[in-house]
């Protein structure tokens, strides 16, 4: 049996715990929760490299033994991993008090309403948008994301607040320091450590459909916004999507779903260097983290893109077409796609070539007018030229 306990110190394991480890054929942990046991008579072993662990694991399951975790092995723990490998009938779980647990405590804010995110081996890809409706936040710091520069990152992106960095929870050298978010990414704290935010709450808002201005752009030539509107809504986006958005211009679309996608991917591929350009300033005003721009022609760009969840084409659709072998290849048999066109005939082109390929296409024609006001304060409306827009996905 693997009994896989939450250990911060022996003074804070409960008795029963102890004993488990005690009468344990094999001690597995990390460091320092083996040299917290000194006097340990069998083996111990490092917890690191994982892939060999698990495997000294798999043939030690019918044997006794304990495997130290920090706080709750199945809270952001290598619980889920041993799962992943090891029968459930040879675990047994013991949890102890979390970090987030030790350190709320310690400060004294009740935390069931906090956002807790673990940082660990990942990028804080648009952590700003994650946190923004939460007035709690506690973060899972690890060598690369450290306390400093989680703060930088958060400063940056016009984040303010109070942060609570709380070092070697449990341990002799336990600290906690209070300071603002700007004066967290000018210090050094120990490795040992959990990072709580206090911060206004600012709702996420679904942030589609933005008026023109809200984007440099060519005069004219950018997709409308109630074009934008009604095509994001097909689209139907969700916060880990991969996106292409194809022929971007000024890359409004992408960017507004870049927004709504903000766990996943957006990539905008514009082949005209000067609306390439607009893109690059358009990234810079949305403090987006998960765009990437090509600039390149769609069917070179094609050769290097990951499978897309959603496909928005805003031109270029004779570069897909001289490409359709490597463009069906990319799509996921659930990618949704929208695209727009202005001449009928290439709307029936591309209706065509989706229903040969064996997807479920329908299409619609949208005509905007908007208010202007005459010199003699009358008002009229002033059409807009009308846009097709043609959904598809696979059956």
């Amino acid at each position: 049996m693997i009994h896989v306990i939450g250990f911060h110190s022996r003074p804070l394991t409960p008795p029963a715990h102890l004993a488990l480890i005690e009468g344990a054929d094999f001690l597995v942990g990390g460091e320092r929760h083996l040299a917290a046991f000194p006097d340990f008579s069998g083996p111990k072993i490092k917890i690191t490299p994982l892939a060999k662990v698990l495997d000294f694991l798999k043939t030690h399951q019918d044997q006794e033994v304990a495997l130290l975790a920090s706080g709750d092995p199945l809270f952001f723990g290598i619980g889920r991993k041993l799962l992943e490998f090891i029968p459930r009938e040879k675990l047994a779980f013991y949890p102890a008090p979390t970090a987030f647990q030790l350190a709320f405590a310690r400060l004294k804010i009740s935390w069931e309403d906090a956002r807790i995110i673990s940082l660990h081996g990942r990028r804080p890809q648009n952590l700003h948008l994650e946190i923004s409706p939460y007035e709690k936040v506690a973060l899972f710091t690890d060598p690369q994301n450290t306390p400093a520069a989680i703060a930088s990152y958060l400063v940056n992106k016009g984040v303010t607040g109070r942060a609570f960095v709380c070092e070697n929870l449990g341990l002799a050298e336990e600290r906690i320091r209070e300071m603002d978010l700007e004066e967290v990414s000018k210090q050094a704290f120990s490795p040992l450590n959990v990072m709580v935010l206090l911060k206004p709450a600012c709702p996420r808002h679904l942030s589609f459909g933005l008026s023109e201005e809200a984007f440099f752009h060519e005069k004219g030539l950018i997709t409308k916004s109630y074009l934008r509107a009604v095509a994001i809504s097909k689209l139907k986006p969700f916060k880990e999507a991969v996106v292409w958005d194809l022929g971007a211009g000024s890359g409004a679309v992408g960017l507004e779903l870049a927004g709504l996608c903000y766990r996943g991917q957006t990539y905008l591929v514009e082949k005209d260097p000067q609306r390439a350009k607009l893109c690059v300033r358009n990234i810079a005003r949305f403090k987006l983290d998960n765009v990437s721009l090509l600039m390149e022609p769609i069917k070179e760009a094609l050769k290097t893109l990951p499978s897309p969840d959603l496909v928005f084409i805003g031109g270029g659709f004779r570069d897909i077409l001289a490409e359709e072998r490597l463009f069906l290849e990319k799509l996921k048999t659930t990618t949704r796609i929208v695209a727009h066109f202005v001449c009928l005939e290439h709307l029936l082109e591309a209706v065509g070539f989706f229903k040969e390929k064996g997807f479920k296409t329908d299409f619609e024609a949208l005509w905007g007018a908007r208010g202007k006001e005459l010199p003699n304060q009358a008002h009229i409306l002033s059409a807009e030229n009308p846009v097709f827009i043609l959904s598809a996905r696979r059956e």
